[in-house]
């Protein structure tokens, strides 16, 4: 009984673990469609390792950018999911890029992007940083 207990308990740790993070991370971000808008340049990207729901693993592109407020700068991170001949060409051609996101006025590190973004015409699905693997 008592080890049926412990890996009941075990188990929702990790579940809460998994899911909590990206939960607080959705709240955080929930209602940003009053927050300030700014320009963002991508400066660097790297393939990274993303879990997916029930620990499937990829490979995504991710794109480390700078903004500034109040003369401050801040930065953040976020992937595409796009098949891999074509993130080695985003990859390189999206260095200096100009994006738009959304700050926090309270805390400007806290950043928001669109859940989606234009590539190629067709509308990509953009991945929050806390998706990826080395942050678990």
């Amino acid at each position: 009984m008592l080890l049926k207990t412990l890996s009941v308990v075990i188990v929702a740790a990790a579940l809460l673990y998994r899911f909590g993070r990206l939960y607080i991370f959705k709240q955080k971000t929930a209602d940003t469609s009053d927050w300030p808008k700014t320009e963002a340049t991508i400066q660097s990207a790297a393939m990274e390792l993303v879990e997916r729901v029930g620990h499937l693993r990829e490979e995504l592109p991710f794109f480390t950018f700078s903004y500034v407020v109040d003369q401050e700068y801040y930065s953040g991170r976020f992937g595409l999911r796009v098949a891999e001949d074509r993130a080695r060409v985003l990859m390189r051609d999206w260095i200096n890029t100009k994006i738009t996101v959304q700050y926090d006025s309270k805390k400007p590190s806290v950043f928001s992007l669109p859940d989606e973004v234009s590539v190629d015409g067709y509308r990509v699905s953009t991945v929050p940083e806390v998706e990826l693997v080395s942050q678990h």
